[in-house]
């Protein structure tokens, strides 16, 4: 569930990213064939003005050689600064991709961090119980040893009074209905 979420956002960034490039191409290329139309229209004008000769006159208006080197040289800007947009571009989009990329292992580390953190959390639980319970189960043990030795401590003491008194213990047989039958001897 997390994790589509997360590749929806990526897919819906990836949609905007290659929308704003081709925007930006759009844009690119009208400002170019605006740029070539401004200079078509300047050189339809100079011609109209000048008189066709291969140098400049002295009145300061270029010839048509010297704007055919400017556009051609505006061409060649334009195209460098386009080449140079798109090693932009590309590097962009590149360093948005690993960054993308990171973004998703990341997410990807936090889901694992808290599913471990659950773990943790339930193994912490559980040992919380079972130390409950061992020290329960401790303390009865000790309950039991301590009868047992106080048992056992009766016992040497009914023997020893039975030893100082001459009496001797018989055994006892238990009848069906669970009473004991039998007599000390005296």
């Amino acid at each position: 569930m997390f994790r589509s979420r997360i590749k929806e956002r990526l897919t819906r960034k990836r949609q905007a990213r290659e929308e704003a490039r081709q925007i930006r191409l759009e844009q690119l290329e009208k400002q170019y064939r605006e740029a070539e139309t401004d200079d078509y229209k300047g050189n339809e004008e100079g011609v109209k003005d000048s008189i066709p000769t291969t140098s400049t006159s002295r009145g300061g208006t270029p010839s048509k050689d010297s704007k055919a080197l400017e556009r051609a040289a505006l061409k060649e800007k334009v195209s460098e600064l386009q080449n140079k947009f798109q090693r932009a571009m590309f590097m962009y989009s590149q360093l948005d991709n690993e960054k993308s990329a990171l973004l998703y292992e990341i997410d990807l580390l936090k889901d694992d961090m808290e599913e471990k953190e659950q773990l943790l959390s339930q193994a912490n639980r559980e040992s919380r119980d079972l130390t409950t319970e061992v020290k329960l189960l401790k303390r009865t043990v000790d309950g039991l040893n301590a009868q047992h030795e106080m048992l056992r401590s009766e016992i040497a003491h009914r023997d020893q009074i039975i030893q100082e008194n001459g009496l001797v213990l018989a055994e006892q047989e238990k009848s069906d209905d669970g009473l004991t039958n039998g007599t000390d001897n005296m």
